[in-house]
């Protein structure tokens, strides 16, 4: 594994291309097989142009997560003037329709979102074919994954911090305001009627109890998490927090729709039929927005002045990559200093869960409210 040393390099803009080149260079110095784990707003799409430009491969197949990463892709080929007549896009969950073909090199975009199924599948690639993992937010454990299963390591390193130290991305704060389940309001959670608070301790009472017996609890957890993702306070407090920042450009991840259509903003997610009003804030226009599921990878804001997180679960990997779109630099902006929101219970069990998701931040720059 190769850590890149910071260099006294004056343009900011030269820091991040030579930052893509040396990276390029440890992947193709490390065999030409391994992960290239850079933070989010970095350019690993262009560093991957970087290395298709120094082999001229005529065989190349780009696999994402999500389709609308293949218009990064595209944007990056079209601004870089390379000709992408070599490129075969597949999403991650049709590589099976591809793996037994020829190929000059595989590229794995976000390839530690990679599913157990999807990484039986990249064994079938053909011995020997280069691979290039791709991963802004890659935890420990995926890192032992893609190693292990797919003998992909980790060839370069280019953190978070460094990157705020270069002036890549912009520093951040997150701060992490704690709300009370409420405990006033009844709602009907199938035959009974309760406050989420004391549905919350029931299922925590089931919960404990057949762990004592040794039984299956996933059933009363996905209860319990469903509780937090639907609770009635933590949207009452992202209400809040919208007015306290009527006059500032923010997103907003939930984890319903139901929730983000109930904060008094526009909203866009699987059941939206308005794309357009969302692609007015990807441009620039308005002030407010709540997603759920999506707007977190493969997509920049401009500008962006704070992001709120109404629901998280406890993996670092989607975490980060929501609390990474509002740190691209804004020219206009020099001194921009990423502004992150998080909504979080008292409850122990949602802190531990964020304690968990927040692996990749700087204990000093997250403050408890």
């Amino acid at each position: 594994m190769v850590v890149l040393d910071i260099r006294n390099i004056s343009s900011k803009m030269g820091i991040r291309e030579e930052r893509q080149l040396e990276l390029a260079n440890k992947w193709m110095d490390s065999g030409k097989r391994g992960v290239i784990f850079a933070c989010p707003r970095f350019g690993k799409i262009r560093t991957a142009i970087i290395i298709l430009n120094k082999l001229e491969y005529k065989r190349v197949l780009v696999a994402y997560p999500d389709r609308k990463i293949r218009a990064s892709w595209e944007n990056e080929f079209e601004e870089m003037k390379y000709d992408s007549s070599t490129i075969t896009y597949t999403t991650h969950i049709s590589l099976k329709k591809h793996v037994k073909e020829q190929w000059d090199l595989v590229i794995a975009d976000e390839c530690h979102l990679l599913s157990n199924a999807q990484i039986e599948t990249c064994k079938e690639i053909r011995p020997n074919t280069p691979i290039l993992g791709l991963s802004g937010t890659l935890s420990s454990w995926s890192e032992k994954v893609l190693k292990m299963e797919l003998n992909l390591p980790v060839v370069g390193i280019y953190s978070i911090e460094q990157a705020i130290a270069e002036g890549v991305i912009t520093d951040y704060q997150i701060t992490i305001v704690r709300v009370a389940l409420d405990n006033t309001v009844k709602q009907r959670y199938k035959n009974v009627f309760l406050t989420e608070k004391a549905m919350f301790e029931r299922y925590g009472w089931i919960i404990d109890k057949l762990t004592n017996q040794g039984r299956d609890a996933m059933f009363p957890r996905l209860g319990r998490m469903r509780i937090i993702q639907h609770s009635l306070a933590k949207q009452k407090k992202t209400i809040q927090l919208l007015e306290q920042f009527k006059d500032s450009r923010v997103l907003v991840f939930c984890g319903l729709t139901e929730i983000a259509d109930n904060l008094g903003i526009p909203s866009y997610h699987s059941k939206s039929s308005e794309k357009a009003i969302f692609e007015d804030f990807l441009s620039g226009n308005g002030n407010h927005m709540a997603v759920v599921k999506i707007g977190n990878t493969g997509l920049t804001y401009s500008p962006l002045h704070k992001v709120i997180i109404n629901y998280f679960d406890s993996n670092a990997q989607n975490l980060a990559q929501k609390l990474m779109r509002a740190t691209s630099l804004e020219f206009d902006n020099p001194d921009k200093k990423a502004d992150i929101w998080i909504c979080c219970t008292t409850e122990e069990t949602e802190k531990k869960w964020l304690l968990h998701a927040l692996e990749f931040f700087e204990k000093s720059k997250i403050k408890w409210i």
